[in-house]
């Protein structure tokens, strides 16, 4: 299911919701465009100040899951990200981020919160432009990227005990500077997992 089927302009649809709603979002014929508040982020690094600001657009899925979305972005600055994003509480999430570097590069970034944040680069892109997707069976989580919505390539997997219902859905943040923009086209949610973790099949 698409949950963002009869989404227009500023009205939402399919019990979605907002947590931290931004000042500057809308729906279009290319789906929703998010331009985050300026220092926004889901971030809680070790001993710091936790991050808990980002405009997130969430349903709520129960159970086993799969949920996937496209996201182009414009990344002007390092943290700058859009992330399709699982979440049980503010201390524990994980997200998946096609996000800009420290050093300017564009990369998929794995980020998974228990308390604190690890912070885990996968693959660079040649633009800030792909297909992101976590899914749930029982309590292990996978993420996968793909380029063309049909070959996923592996992310990573990790066993996570959270709540049998969570929050899912899409963010855009802006750490530092202002100017981020990401678009989602579309929000797929099933109630089936990936068979294979490993191969994305």
């Amino acid at each position: 299911m698409d949950l963002f089927a009869g989404c227009v302009d500023r009205t939402l649809a399919n019990g979605l919701a907002w947590l931290n709603e931004p000042p500057e979002w809308a729906f279009d014929e290319e789906g929703l465009t998010i331009v985050p508040k300026v220092h926004t982020d889901f971030f809680r690094p070790y001993g710091g100040t936790p991050q808990d600001g980002a405009g997130l657009l969430y349903t709520e899925a129960t159970g086993d899951f799969t949920v996937r979305t496209h996201v182009r972005a414009e990344l002007l600055a390092f943290g700058d990200a859009g992330a399709l994003t699982v979440r049980a509480s503010a201390e524990q999430w994980l997200k998946l981020c096609v996000e800009r570097s420290p050093i300017g590069d564009v990369s998929l970034v794995s980020v998974v919160t228990n308390v604190w944040s690890d912070d885990a680069n996968n693959e660079l892109l040649d633009e800030p432009a792909c297909h992101l997707r976590v899914t749930r069976k029982g309590d292990v989580f996978g993420m996968h990227y793909s380029l063309d919505g049909r070959t996923w390539r592996f992310v990573r997997t990790l066993g996570f005990a959270l709540p049998e219902t969570v929050m899912v859905g899409v963010h855009a943040q802006a750490p530092f500077h202002g100017g981020c923009r990401a678009t989602f086209s579309g929000l797929h949610l099933t109630a089936e997992p990936v068979a294979d973790f490993r191969s994305g099949e």
